[in-house]
């Protein structure tokens, strides 16, 4: 490695690991309620669906605010949104644990959910910035292992938590964590980069004038045909993955009978599975570009195993291996996924293209709590899993689209 490429290496990884840091824990605080949610049930008097709607709020309050966040990412700059929206989200977690109010949960869960806004808009401009764009699938793939790892250890740390402590000292530690990375963003802010943030030149009228042009194109941007079909993939590819995400415990609990400690670590065994996929998807993102044809098989691969576990009892061993191996094949697909969003966004626009594209994973994530809370409630918790599927292919017919007009528009 040559002198100039070592401090530039130094650089990328510093970045990296600064941003992962906070994605590892909006992911967590994504995750930090359903594992608790039998638990909650007990406490509050609150039913499944209740518990549901908490999330819904969650989901549309972060699928609203997402778009309009990535307009100011390319507007003001990443580095100070991403300080703020983490620190919002950890006091709003923090806040779970001061109170025993559904209604203030509600509130709780719309604060969280704008401070949840933050993060894809963020930490891909800055990621893009600052890292070299052939080592930026892998980028993109640790960033997404982060995430992963984050989903992966809320199960187990918060019903450890709470089992040892009680839920409000569970919720009040997670927020804790939160105000801590926050500072240690604030503390290395200078050594971020971004792309965002460059401001128009010219007196306060060409800057208004060129401030309305840029909202303009911006919406023209975000109609267009491309970007449209990466915001349905988002959407669909969410309500997928949020049944695993949000009610397998409870589902296999009912189903089962099999003990939350237990159903956690399957879990925990999809999410972690599903961080090693990512490291493995991201690298053939740099070296194959996009290969459709795997991508096809491992959602068929995918769609079956969800299927099977809601089908079939399986001893403990059985049922974490095949979440395991299902978690790897999903979560290699997401570094193409990333990627895919990449190529449509043109430079200097990555804020707004990421956040409105990702505002469908809030929006399909607060579509499936309320589905799920009710299956669970009323109907037959198999359709968890066999739901989760047909998501699953619904979400592959979307890709497939988004890919033929990506490669149609060169």
């Amino acid at each position: 490695m040559t002198t100039a490429a070592a401090p530039a290496a130094g650089r990328e990884v510093r970045a990296i690991g600064l941003v992962t840091s906070a994605h590892f824990l909006s992911h967590f605080y994504q995750l930090a309620l359903p594992p608790l949610f039998p638990l909650m049930a007990q406490a509050y008097g609150l039913s499944f669906l209740q518990l549901g709607v908490i999330m819904t709020v969650a989901g549309v309050s972060t699928g609203l605010t997402q778009t309009p966040v990535g307009f100011l990412v390319d507007r003001i700059g990443a580095r100070n949104l991403l300080i703020g929206g983490l620190s919002l989200y950890a006091v709003a977690i923090a806040g779970f644990g001061l109170t025993d109010s559904y209604w203030m949960m509600i509130l709780l869960a719309a604060i969280g959910g704008i401070g949840n806004s933050v993060f894809h808009p963020a930490d891909f401009s800055i990621l893009s910035a600052s890292v070299d764009k052939g080592r930026l699938g892998r980028a993109f793939s640790y960033h997404a292992v982060s995430g992963n790892l984050g989903w992966a250890a809320a199960p187990i740390v918060m019903i450890a938590l709470a089992q040892l402590f009680g839920l409000h000292v569970a919720f009040l530690a997670a927020g804790a964590a939160g105000l801590i990375v926050a500072a240690l963003l604030a503390s290395q802010f200078s050594r971020l980069a971004e792309e965002s943030g460059r401001k128009p030149k010219g007196g306060a009228s060409a800057g208004g004038s060129a401030a309305g042009g840029e909202v303009r194109s911006g919406v023209a941007l975000l109609l267009s045909r491309p970007v449209m079909m990466c915001f349905l993939f988002q959407c669909v590819f969410a309500m997928a993955f949020g049944g695993i995400r949000n009610f397998s415990v409870a589902a296999l609990d009912v189903l089962y009978g099999v003990p939350l400690a237990v159903v956690t670590t399957a879990l925990s065994a999809y999410l972690v599975g599903s961080s090693f996929g990512n490291l493995v998807g991201g690298w053939l993102a740099d070296k194959t570009h996009r290969p459709l044809l795997l991508f096809v098989a491992i959602v068929l691969a995918v769609s079956a195993l969800t299927g099977i576990v809601g089908a079939i009892a399986m001893p403990f061993a059985v049922l974490t291996a095949v979440f395991g191996l299902a978690g790897t094949l999903q979560g290699s697909l997401l570094p193409s996924r990333d990627l895919l969003v990449r190529s449509v966004a043109p430079p200097g626009q990555i804020g707004k293209v990421f956040g409105f594209v990702s505002s469908g994973l809030g929006l399909g994530g607060a579509v499936t709590p309320v589905l799920y809370g009710w299956i669970m409630d009323n109907g037959d918790p198999r359709w968890v899993f066999y739901g989760s599927a047909l998501f699953m292919l619904l979400a592959l017919a979307t890709y497939v689209e988004t890919n033929r007009q990506v490669v149609a528009g060169r």
